[in-house]
């Protein structure tokens, strides 16, 4: 009697079929590969190569225009202005050292001299590259591949206006990456077979490696040029289709994608004889087999398509919308008991890997929005939450507060006991601050030792209160490293938002935001100028609505 609801194995059925499929003569499966396979085979691979450079170029964009927002932040911060030179070198060179797609950043003023720079010597003229002509203009600006004047490094430049209060051109910020870690996250993506990607510019110069894993002893590509297939048909916009013969005499199937508005070139080829040995399995169906297959075995073909289909099809559904990027999608329904043992199993672990895949997108937006070595929240939490904070109090009628703290004499710190002492100053304070401040309020690193701290309903004196508290916690503040104990104090300037009777709220969500840490940030600069260890608070009105 058979057991209830029993389930039975696919690979069991599919077993018997291939037994079957082994008997058929060869002679068949020739003929059946020489009549149909291989031109099918050939716009298969040309899919699939199209399919890996769409993706390619889409990564290639996506990450470009990454960096770009990277330095747009960056240009866009009031003390890019307001610090002194140094000060402005440790804090890009700390931003450079927190961010590591960027070899460089560097801050040029409006007569096209750098003026601070995180790992060189400042006073380059850089006032003919293409970048600072674009930028001055008012656009933001990424460039081809250029060679740098301080490394001789190919780098792609990525540059973003600086401008004052009154919208005038104050100079650029613009970060260096070195063409080497765009081709190392590139080379990732890239096929294990002898199929090859690589990346050329518009010229046909290659940019990336592009040696064949199946030939290691070919000529390695150096360019491409007029008269090689590919490169022409790229040139003149035509599709790629069908076998030709590459720089190399050798019969491929090749695809491109144009990127960055046809600045650079990604070409895909595979060659012919891989293509057809990876399916030469093919000859071994003939055509006779293949008839008696269809007449003996057609029935039991159908009824195992049919008991397929179904799991198949729900599977789809839910692999496309979560390729849509609906990650919140539930697996549902359930495989249903008359379903495959094997599609069972494969639905629990499809199930799971989307699982992982959520709450491993879970923790990377959450690390995105932290600072790595202190744990508390970075400058980008504080642009997406601050101005939301501050619109609300203002409308609410109530004050908020900001407060601007920099530990004191922390390049001495540094200097004195080396960089593990300050890492352990630092996560020290920002432990502290998390202990003074109250769970409405936001406290993030913003620099190298500079912190600010958010207050939303506190007034001029509940700003200074809570500031002063916090100095003399840090006076207090013993941090123990190896067999010294290191003694800190901090420079905090705080600026209070009123929210005075008939006074309007800023004009756009950051104007709030920028006004008090500008005006926080003067504050701290005169405590630093009245002695350190000190706090100096002001207090400004909303800026009027615009009309």
């Amino acid at each position: 009697m058979a057991k209830p609801n029993q389930s039975y194995s696919l690979v069991r059925r599919l077993r018997g079929i291939l037994w079957a499929m082994f008997l058929v003569p060869l002679l068949a499966g020739v003929a059946f590969f020489l009549l149909y396979s291989s031109s099918a085979l050939q716009k298969e691979t040309h899919r699939d190569l199209t399919a890996t450079l769409s993706l390619q170029r889409q990564f290639i964009e996506y990450w470009v225009g990454e960096r770009a927002q990277d330095v747009a932040y960056l240009a866009s911060d009031p003390r890019m202005l307001t610090l002194p030179p140094d000060s402005l070198r440790d804090m890009l060179h700390g931003l450079q050292r927190a961010t590591p797609f960027f070899d460089d950043l560097v801050y040029v003023d409006e007569n096209g001299l750098t003026k601070a720079d995180a790992k060189h010597p400042a006073g380059v003229d850089v006032s003919d590259r293409e970048y600072f002509q674009v930028t001055r203009r008012g656009q933001g600006y990424v460039s081809d591949v250029i060679t740098s004047r301080t490394t001789g490094a190919k780098i792609i430049a990525v540059a973003s206006r600086v401008q004052d209060a009154e919208g005038r051109f104050r100079g650029l910020v613009f970060g260096s990456v070195r063409l080497d870690t765009l081709l190392d996250l590139l080379q990732g993506m890239y096929s294990k077979t002898s199929s090859r990607t690589f990346l050329l510019d518009a010229k046909g110069v290659l940019l990336s490696p592009a040696v064949n894993p199946g030939k290691p002893d070919e000529k390695p590509l150096r360019s491409l040029h007029a008269g090689d297939v590919v490169f022409d048909r790229a040139k003149a916009g035509a599709v790629s289709s069908g076998i030709y013969r590459n720089h190399n005499g050798d019969r491929v199937v090749g695809a491109y994608s144009w990127v960055r508005g046809e600045r650079w070139l990604l070409v895909g080829e595979k060659p012919e004889s891989e293509i057809m040995l990876l399916h030469a399995g093919i000859l071994g169906v003939p055509l006779l087999g293949a008839t008696l297959l269809f007449l003996l075995f057609g029935p039991m073909a159908l009824r195992l398509a049919r008991s397929l289909e179904e799991p198949v099809r729900r599977l789809e559904e839910h692999s496309r919308k979560i390729e849509g990027g609906d990650f919140d999608v539930e697996c549902d329904p359930e495989p249903t008991a008359s379903d495959p043992m094997e599609i069972r199993r494969l639905n629990v672990a499809y199930c799971l890997m989307v699982e992982r895949v959520r709450d491993t997108l879970d923790t990377l937006r959450q690390a995105s929005l932290t600072d790595h070595l202190t744990g508390s929240a970075n400058r980008k939490l504080l642009f997406q939450e601050g101005p939301r904070l501050i619109d609300a109090d203002l409308r609410a009628g109530m004050p908020v507060s900001l407060l601007m703290l920099d530990l004191d004499h922390f390049k001495t710190v540094n200097d004195t006991h080396g960089h593990a002492a300050g890492d352990a100053v630092l996560t020290a304070f920002a432990s502290l601050l998390e202990q003074q401040v109250r769970a409405s309020d936001i406290f993030a690193r913003v620099g190298g030792e500079e912190f600010v701290v958010l207050a939303p309903n506190a007034g001029q004196a509940a700003a200074h209160e809570l500031a002063e508290r916090i100095r003399v916690a840090v006076g207090a503040l013993r941090v123990g490293f190896g067999e010294q104990t290191l003694t800190i104090t901090v420079s905090i300037g705080t600026a209070t938002l009123g929210a005075e009777p008939g006074a309007s709220r800023p004009s756009g969500q950051r104007n709030g935001l920028e006004s008090l840490m500008a005006a926080a940030d003067d504050a701290l600069y005169e405590a630093k100028n009245n002695g350190r260890n000190r706090v100096e608070s002001v207090s400004i009105v909303p800026v009027p609505a615009r009309g």
